[in-house]
């Protein structure tokens, strides 16, 4: 039996494989870290956020909560008014009006 010093070449199978473990890996990623990166859907989030807030651009904070080793959520942006100094978030989910 002969040995082959190049190898047997990649099979289309393997490249399928590869190409759908990837895919799940950037589907992924995106769902937990893809609206804060995403310069279209940070912005929707920061219109919605200031729309609640008093139509002030100095009166809101904003953040996005993904899961975390302590606590099991959902992504999703919480905006907070800065007004009236609760505590309470105003939950807008994962989607927010593009």
């Amino acid at each position: 039996m002969g040995v082959s010093a190049v190898g047997q070449g990649i099979q289309m199978s393997t490249v399928r494989h590869a190409a759908a473990t990837l895919l799940v890996f950037v589907t992924v990623f995106f769902y937990f870290y893809g609206p804060p990166v995403t310069r279209l859907m940070s912005r929707a989030a920061e219109r919605e956020c200031v729309h609640l807030t008093g139509a002030n651009y100095r009166t809101y904070r904003l953040e996005w909560h993904s899961t975390t080793f302590t606590r099991l959520s959902p992504p999703h942006w919480e905006c907070y008014d800065t007004r009236t100094g609760r505590k309470k978030a105003i939950d807008l989910g994962w989607w927010v009006n593009l």
